[in-house]
């Protein structure tokens, strides 16, 4: 076990594991489905030698956490995190989420409040994944008529083949890591709940610094959905990555640790105007 992962016992009992790393601010980092604590390899060690404390967890289900037959929810998830916020002692959190991680930091936020969080990093991920006659943002193609097809993967329920291909070094580190597993490897009921979770009330109540994240090819998210994920959040800003599709953090890790690096030592704003400032990352 790497020397810097430690464990606790969760309120329902169940082993969480997490790395605590480094002093400074705190950057604390949730993965997303099927992936783990390690798939931030990325952004890990550029983190420590600019001076954080990286704290990133395996979520349950996830990497050496426990996989156990109850818990199931994105609320749980962001429970357990809130045990990991009060065991380690965090305050003043940069909190970064990618795909499930950021709904697990948009529970968390919607269940404690924003008092331990000063920053927050969404990548590619939507308020709500399902479409209706009141969303049409969610993940492509899913909505409530395909919806028990698509969460059994018997309907494609994304455009899978806009996702670029991985740039053969990123792939070789990740591959070191463990690639993260199929999709439909994880629990049914985790899938349906992270499906038909909706966010969207929490975000106007996010009043920090806030970039959200995506990728100028993602096979899940239209833009115009990122868009509105960064005009509702109070102090929002977009970058959009041109050779990204889901994860611009692993496909251009370098220009996206450069904009990371910038974004977390910013002085907050004293004026919140609710209105985005949009990048196109083209470097």
């Amino acid at each position: 076990m790497n020397s810097s992962k430690r464990t606790l016992l969760t309120s329902d009992g169940v082993r969480i594991a997490y790395c605590d790393e480094g002093e400074g601010p705190v950057a604390l980092l949730l993965h997303g489905m099927l992936c783990h604590s390690g798939h931030w390899i990325f952004q890990r060690e550029v983190l420590l030698a600019a001076g954080y404390r990286v704290v990133s967890i395996d979520l349950r289900f996830h990497g050496d956490s426990d996989a156990p037959t109850h818990g199931f929810q994105i609320c749980r998830m962001a429970e357990d995190v809130a045990d990991v916020i009060k065991a380690a002692e965090l305050h003043d959190i940069s909190l970064i989420g990618h795909s499930m991680g950021v709904s697990v930091a948009l529970a968390y936020i919607s269940l404690h409040g924003i008092g331990a969080v000063s920053r927050l990093v969404a990548i590619d991920q939507a308020p709500r994944i399902m479409n209706d006659s009141t969303w049409a943002w969610g993940v492509r193609h899913v909505e409530w008529a395909t919806f028990e097809e698509q969460i059994h993967g018997r309907m494609t329920w994304s455009e899978f083949e806009r996702e670029p291909e991985t740039p053969p070094y990123v792939q070789r580190l990740l591959e070191e890591q463990g690639m993260p597993d199929d999709f439909f490897a994880s629990p049914l009921a985790l899938r349906v709940d992270h499906f038909v979770a909706d966010w969207r009330d929490v975000l106007p109540t996010i009043d920090v610094p806030a970039w959200v994240v995506t990728g100028a090819h993602s096979p899940s998210f239209p833009l115009e959905g990122m868009e509105w994920v960064a005009e509702t959040l109070p102090q929002g800003r977009l970058t959009v990555y041109p050779n990204s599709g889901h994860s611009p953090h692993w496909n251009e890790f370098e220009d996206f640790n450069r904009d990371l690096l910038a974004f977390l030592a910013e002085d907050a704003p004293t004026i919140s105007t609710g209105t985005p400032s949009v990048e196109r990352a083209s470097r």
